[in-house]
């Protein structure tokens, strides 16, 4: 077996045979993105373009086609976010849908997937509304709040308030994993983070680090081509920054999403067991 046929093999990941300790959750995580990332690029690829839309909107069709502060520069502007709502939400879904097919075994099979995503993709809404709203909130309010509150304090106050973000995102998974409504994925999430919140906390600080990581790489090499091409160029170098973002972007919405299902499926368990339940 190839190199290439070896990352596209599922890795039969689940079910898990025993609890993880948060380091094995992240050993876990990677192997099942280590297998999915040739198969999930076209996916992650597509949304971190489809999250671009805003950008590419204001940069280049308003200025240029509509006036400032119109009524039809507010219509396409609502139009814009509810397509890149939607097709997040389809993204997100699919993505998530083959990085479980390869966790468990299966050969994943587009045609399955987008007819899962098509049919759950209203209720889809709801679910990853309910599991990212919170911490896009909080990236909202934190900058909002760094001119009038130390810095200290921010820092001080960082973890406690985002802990709940780890309970909400494991919406996602329960609701495309184990194929549950939107309502009774909000539960199942609450129910097996309550009392494990801290390893889930661990897990996304750990991920996030992970992905930050390859961004200030992304950066540094920005500032180190920058006076190659001087002032005069930066729209080049906007450009080039942007497509380093692109690319980390879509290695990293996979890596998180494996992430999140291995972990879901860790405090599942552990739930389990807790509760005397058959595995």
């Amino acid at each position: 077996m190839n190199r290439a046929q070896l990352m596209d093999a599922p890795v039969g990941l689940l079910p898990l045979p025993r609890p993880l300790m948060t380091a094995e959750v992240l050993d876990a995580a990677f192997r099942l993105f280590r297998a999915g990332i040739l198969r999930c690029l076209p996916y992650s690829g597509f949304a971190v373009l489809v999250l671009e839309l805003p950008t590419l909107y204001r940069t280049f069709f308003v200025p240029a086609v509509l006036g400032r502060g119109s009524f039809t520069h507010t219509n396409f502007k609502l139009v814009t976010v509810a397509v890149v709502l939607l097709l997040s939400a389809a993204l997100l879904g699919a993505i998530t849908l083959r990085l479980d097919a390869l966790a468990r075994g299966v050969r994943p099979r587009f045609r399955v997937e987008i007819l899962t995503t098509v049919k759950r993709l209203p209720a889809s809404l709801l679910a990853t509304a309910f599991a990212f709203g919170y911490p896009l909130l909080l990236l909202v309010l934190f900058p909002a709040l760094v001119g009038t509150l130390p810095t200290e304090a921010l820092v001080f106050a960082a973890i406690p308030v985002a802990w709940p973000a780890a309970m909400f995102v494991l919406v996602l998974p329960a609701f495309w994993c184990d194929r549950l409504g939107p309502f009774a994925a909000i539960a199942q999430a609450v129910r097996v983070s309550a009392r494990r919140s801290w390893r889930m906390v661990g897990a996304i600080l750990a991920a996030i680090c992970i992905v930050m990581v390859f961004y200030v790489l992304s950066a540094i090499i920005v500032g180190m081509m920058s006076p190659l091409f001087g002032r005069a160029d930066l729209f080049l170098i906007a450009t080039v920054a942007s497509m380093l973002y692109l690319i980390v972007g879509a290695f990293g919405v996979p890596f998180v999403l494996a992430v999140l299902i291995v972990a879901h499926q860790d405090l599942k368990l552990r739930h389990q067991q807790r509760r005397g339940e058959p595995a």
